[in-house]
């Protein structure tokens, strides 16, 4: 059994989502009804990141706990998968209850180094079939949030371009694991096509 393929597309998604996120979290929000909207908006994308925290870290631990990929690579892609799923829901409960990601950014900047190490880890061991593009991947997707408090804890220019190059290196890790996922998705397809249960 191999789930990456859905699990890399389920993050291209929110890694995108995540870039608008941004955009929404860090813009000044102008006073009277727009103000409202906005804070619904943010309360919506909450239940997104929990939605997706909850299933990404119960099947982390599920793959933590089983090993269902070969050698290494439940190292490498399941725990970073669980990680993924506590961040996701840190993410949602804060916008949720908080409306901001001020605060949170502080912490989320320091897990944000353990990607950028598997990243290398993937580099070094010259693992999946494209060690290059996962590793990309890997350290945008850490970078992100170690940038994250200098966007959210300054004011004025200095936080906006931060906040815009933090969407930038979402973005494009974004597309990177839907690349990743889509080839994934053809090729295990391709090589499941012939399996039949043990019963039939």
């Amino acid at each position: 059994m191999d789930p990456l393929d859905i699990y890399l597309m389920i993050l291209g998604a929110t890694l995108l989502g995540s870039a608008y996120t941004v955009w929404l979290t860090t813009k000044p929000i102008a006073k009277g009804s727009p103000q409202v909207e906005a804070i619904n908006g943010i309360k919506s994308l909450a239940l997104y990141y929990v939605g997706v925290g909850v299933f990404a870290l119960a099947t982390g631990v599920w793959g933590i706990a089983t090993w269902p990929l070969p050698s290494s690579y439940n190292i490498v892609l399941m725990d970073p998968w669980a990680l993924f799923g506590a961040a996701a829901l840190i993410v949602g409960l804060s916008l949720y209850f908080t409306g901001s990601l001020s605060t949170v950014s502080v912490p989320l900047a320091f897990l944000g180094i353990i990607p950028i190490v598997y990243g290398v880890d993937i580099l070094k061991y010259n693992l999946t079939t494209e060690p290059g593009l996962a590793a990309a991947l890997y350290i945008l997707t850490g970078l992100a949030p170690l940038l994250s408090p200098f966007a959210y804890l300054t004011k004025g220019r200095v936080s906006r371009y931060i906040g815009l190059l933090i969407m930038a290196l979402l973005a494009v890790a974004g597309i990177i694991a839907y690349m990743i996922g889509v080839g994934a998705t053809f090729e295990h397809t391709a090589g499941w096509v012939k399996w039949t249960p043990w019963y039939g």
